[in-house]
């Protein structure tokens, strides 16, 4: 009896030491807190608009981005006046000028919120999330040590956040489902998804928040390196960097043996495969220059003398991407990030005296000089799209003098999908108020002009990023009826669904055989080379196919096909057809016809 009420006040006082411990690191650092209950709370409540009215879910969302900011923001600022020393009324205004500056943001992100928007708080996020990794050790150059265990203790308290918030979120959910089901109880299905940003919002930050000491200073003193650390970097990032390193190097030895310009994509493998060779080394710094780890400075001497041949690759990808296209924020991005790689590269491979805190650093500075001012990336990609837009359509004779002309165009698929393709992008980035001037009557267009609309005021339809070839042409005409067939000898109803290796093959009589491949009819007997009729339709069809794109009339004249030859009469009524292609080429899905033949 004793012991069991001995093992209940344990557990009392662990429980009320762990209370103690969640209210000082509230104490401690409050607004970043509440910035994450405020981010959950309103991440919740756009969990129950998802049903409800837009107006609503576009006024939450910037309020949701500007709260996930602070939580960093005024974690930095906490962190840097303890490891500066400052006094509490200091540290209370760096906090306030913190909030003031969130709330100056809130003012001036719209709303809806755009793609270009987004793209900026992604970059301030990152450049704070950077600021948050060497802001306690800028200025003190003996502190390498200190600034390896401080991001070290960092980054093991948000592996262990993660995998603790996952595991609640698992045993959490499997208790509702369990009182669904025993008990009766009746949840809302989105309940799920609204714990999942309580657990992965709020729980985590506390815990990430509550093992931050509060001298980190004193960290430039441990010597610990964890062995799961060293393991991880040793035997799994490091090789898999090595193998990425190997593929990425025989691809660029590949396209200079077959003399081609390289994919646009092999941007994004390039860069994360030198971020993650960058944590490895990091990773690895403290034990860098023990006997058992010599094998460290050859592979960092090879990691950096590789990447100059894979920046060359990417440089050479996007500025043929760039030439053709445009810039886009995902293109400078890269291009940003290539510049970057190709500096630490430099500093690493010639600095006789190498600082691991340049990385965090210089990438900060790059991350929030991004975001902001005629040199970041939104206001860079909008002014070269629109630029590059404004030159399409006036090369092309959809807008003169500056006007966008609405009359009906048919332009070549490519170039078609083309400038859907950039209409989409300003729309969905930047806004179709950009463009709205382009037209001859604005003020009649709707304050939210779709793609489609947009397009269709300059004379296009719509062609999405994943069409790969025209979609199919629907031509319908009528055969006359009641139809005379007193001179013919048959009559014969075409109906057939092909594609281009398909044949489509009748016999009218005994001898005579009807077929139809790639869009010629053959009438006669199969062996008969000279005597057979041979009817290229295509003239025809693409005439059609034209014609209902430019949305101009036809009727049973333009659909009527007459032929003959010394032993054949034919004429073919054209009645329906599904055709595909631009230009001169043709591909048909179906084709129904009715056929009149007389045999001489």
């Amino acid at each position: 009896m004793e012991a069991s009420q001995g093992t209940l006040k344990r557990r009392f006082a662990y429980l009320l030491s762990l209370l103690e411990r969640a209210g000082s690191t509230f104490v401690r650092f409050p607004l970043s807190i509440i910035s994450a209950i405020v981010a959950a709370a309103v991440a919740q409540l756009l969990v129950e608009f998802d049903a409800g009215p837009d107006a609503a879910a576009d006024a939450l969302w910037p309020i949701v981005m500007v709260a996930i900011l602070g939580i960093p923001l005024f974690y930095c600022l906490r962190v840097l006046g303890e490891s500066r020393g400052w006094p509490r009324r200091i540290l209370l205004a760096m906090q306030m000028a913190g909030l003031a500056a969130l709330v100056a943001y809130y003012m001036a992100m719209p709303a809806p919120v755009k793609g270009a928007d987004v793209v900026t708080f992604l970059l301030l996020l990152s450049g704070v999330l950077l600021a948050a990794t060497f802001l306690p050790f800028l200025g003190r150059p003996g502190e390498q040590n200190g600034f390896w265990q401080y991001n070290k203790m960092m980054f093991l308290r948000l592996a262990g956040a993660a995998l603790y918030s996952m595991v609640l979120y698992i045993g959490l959910s499997l208790a509702l489902v369990a009182c669904e089901t025993l008990l009766g109880f009746d949840f809302h299905e989105e309940i799920y998804l609204e714990l999942w940003y309580w657990l992965i919002i709020v729980y985590s930050a506390w815990f990430f928040l509550a093992g931050i000491p509060e001298d980190v200073r004193s960290l430039q003193e441990a010597e610990d390196y964890p062995t799961g650390l060293r393991v991880f970097a040793q035997y799994v990032l490091i090789p898999l960097v090595v193998l990425y390193l190997i593929i990425l190097l025989a691809y660029t030895i590949k396209i200079i043996f077959q003399w081609q310009l390289p994919d646009g994509w092999v941007g994004y493998p390039v860069i994360g495969v030198s971020i993650l060779g960058m944590l490895a080394l990091l990773l690895v710094h403290p034990i860098r220059d023990k006997a058992e780890n010599k094998w460290i400075v050859p592979y960092a001497r090879f990691f950096y003398w590789a990447l100059f041949p894979l920046i060359i690759l990417v440089a050479v990808a996007i500025w043929t991407r760039i030439a053709e296209y445009g810039l886009t924020e995902n293109r400078y991005l890269v291009v940003v990030a290539t510049a970057w790689l190709f500096g630490i590269a430099i500093y690493f491979t010639l600095a006789r005296k190498k600082d691991i805190r340049v990385i965090p650093i210089t990438l900060c500075i790059v991350s929030v000089l991004s975001a902001f001012g005629p040199w970041g990336a939104t206001n860079f990609a909008r002014r070269s799209q629109l630029d590059h837009l404004r030159e399409i359509l006036t090369a092309e004779g959809l807008m003169v003098d500056g006007v966008v002309d609405d009359a009906r165009k048919h332009l070549e698929f490519e170039r078609a999908k083309e400038i859907s393709n950039v209409v989409e992008y300003i729309g969905a980035f930047h806004g179709m108020d950009l463009i709205r001037d382009w037209y001859a009557q604005p003020e009649k267009l709707p304050d939210e002009m779709s793609t489609e609309l947009a397009l269709e005021q300059m004379g296009l339809e719509r062609i999405y990023r994943w069409q790969e070839e025209p979609e199919a042409v629907y031509v319908s005409t009528s055969a006359p009826n009641p139809l005379t067939v007193d001179d013919f000898d048959f009559l014969y109803s075409l109906s057939c669904c092909y594609d281009d290796t398909t044949v489509f093959r009748a016999m009218l009589e005994g001898e005579t055989e009807l077929t139809v491949e790639s869009g010629v009819l053959r009438l006669g007997q199969r062996d008969d080379v000279t005597g057979a009729l041979e009817i290229d339709l295509a003239p025809m069809l693409i005439d059609l196919r034209n014609r209902e794109e430019l949305d101009e009339p036809y009727g049973l004249e333009e659909a009527t096909f007459e032929a003959e030859s010394p032993r054949y009469r034919l004429v073919i009524y054209l009645e329906q057809a599904n055709l595909g292609g631009e230009g001169d080429s043709l591909s048909i899905s179906s084709l129904t016809a009715t056929l009149l033949v007389k045999l001489k």
